[in-house]
């Protein structure tokens, strides 16, 4: 099982070269931003952390995720836990 979730962060100040502005999880609106999503075994230790360019979708980065699970911990089947906005059988299926 993986648990998986992604949030943001964002930034008072512009010398961030991944910080874009785009959906802010934050309500600050004109802001910059990162997106971040934090994979974590069944037991709820972190085993992977990754940062985005702030305009990345959640979508996009829970199909790099999968790539990274079947790439990096040659996991070939795994449950994933997450939200109903990230995970659909739409998405899995495209994935």
């Amino acid at each position: 099982m993986v648990l998986y979730n992604v949030s943001s962060s964002y930034f008072e100040g512009k010398a961030c070269p991944i910080a874009k502005y785009g959906y802010n999880r934050d309500g600050k609106k004109g802001k910059l931003q990162i997106v971040f999503g934090l994979l974590c075994n069944k037991e709820g230790c972190p085993i992977s952390i990754e940062v985005f360019e702030g305009n990345t979708s959640d979508l996009t980065t829970f199909t790099q995720q999968i790539e990274k699970v079947r790439a990096r911990f040659r996991i070939k089947q795994v449950i994933w836990v997450g939200d109903r906005v990230i995970i659909c059988s739409t998405r899995i299926k495209s994935s």
